[in-house]
């Protein structure tokens, strides 16, 4: 449910100068952005009453960024660097939901892949053991069907731009990848989910699975800003809104498409069809989901690969932390 009233802002120009500003950043062409650049492109930020400043930055370093404090919102981060970077001491908490599990195991229309069990001693090509994407697949793939995709499958490594050419050229099975990867490897080769890390998690799950992107900030800056910490979450709520009213058809106006490098039309076509299929964007943020991502996060933990501990503090709500809303 959209939370939050509609705050019209009619500002002159002198009151506009001094509306506050907050600094917003997302992944540089990455469909986890698409929520801030319907913010920005909708002057969403205006009608709630601030001033954003969206930065779009490779993913190198992207993170590192926010922790050092070069930004107030970090729109694009996952759960498990939220707990690695509490337990490396920084005061960091995702207090909201973005990006539903956009990824999964893809393979070429051609394969005769029903399962990923049937993958077992195949190639299969990722970018990491160590990445959100094959850190939720595997676990994923182990609950469900009992083994260890690191263990089972002939794992080949590259970038994630990549593992679309070594699918297409038939050098891999299968890819492990997220969005708009997986439109462009779907078009590539007629392909096909053999496994939609968000649905089938969900059917297996009770409905629950966890995010892959979440809105992330200090602890002292929320604190400092509750009022606007509150704005930019209205904001959300309203471009995710746009998007589900839209049947996700407002990713092709053109400030989103061109910021997501879709130069090809089946690519966009396949994504909007991936996104009305799937529902790429969320804001339940209940505490029975908070309370389930924290136990799949206490998996991820007692498997000890990525992460080691769930520090307190790595999931909060507003409500919560910095009290009612101003």
């Amino acid at each position: 449910m959209i939370h939050g009233l509609l705050a019209v802002c009619f500002c002159t120009p002198a009151a506009w100068a001094e509306v506050p500003t907050v600094t917003m950043q997302a992944v540089a062409g990455s469909i986890g952005g698409v929520p801030m650049m319907i913010i920005e492109g909708e002057g969403l930020d205006e009608r709630y009453g601030f001033k954003g400043k969206f930065e779009y930055l490779p993913s190198d370093g992207l993170f590192q960024n926010f922790l050092i404090g070069n930004s107030d919102i970090a729109m694009d981060n996952d759960l498990l660097g939220v707990a690695i970077a509490r337990a490396e001491g920084f005061d960091v908490s995702a207090f909201y939901p973005v990006g539903n599990l956009y990824l999964g195991i893809v393979v070429p229309g051609s394969s005769e892949a029903r399962t990923p069990e049937d993958l077992k001693g195949r190639k299969v090509g990722h970018f990491g053991a160590d990445s959100g994407t094959t850190a939720f697949i595997r676990l994923i793939v182990q609950e469900i069907y009992g083994f260890d995709v690191l263990e089972d499958y002939e794992m080949s490594q590259v970038g994630p731009g990549a593992l679309v050419q070594l699918l297409a050229q038939s050098e891999v099975e299968a890819i492990f990848n997220f969005e708009g990867f997986v439109s462009e490897a779907m078009v590539a080769t007629g392909g096909r989910y053999l496994l939609q890390a968000h649905a089938d998690y969900a059917k297996h799950n009770n409905g629950f699975a966890p995010w892959i992107t979440n809105m992330v900030a200090h602890e002292e800056w929320m604190q400092a800003n509750p009022a606007l910490a509150y704005a930019v979450r209205d904001a959300y709520d309203e471009a995710i809104r746009l998007l589900e009213d839209s049947n996700y058809e407002i990713l092709r106006k053109p400030y989103i498409a061109e910021a997501l490098g879709m130069t090809d039309p089946a690519v966009l076509d396949q994504m909007i069809e991936n996104g009305n299929t799937y529902g790429y964007f969320t804001n339940d943020w209940s505490e029975e989901k908070r309370t389930a991502a924290l136990e799949f996060l206490g998996k991820l933990a007692e498997d000890g690969s990525v992460i080691e501990e769930v520090p307190d503090g790595t999931l909060i709500s507003l409500e919560d932390t910095i009290g009612p809303r101003p």
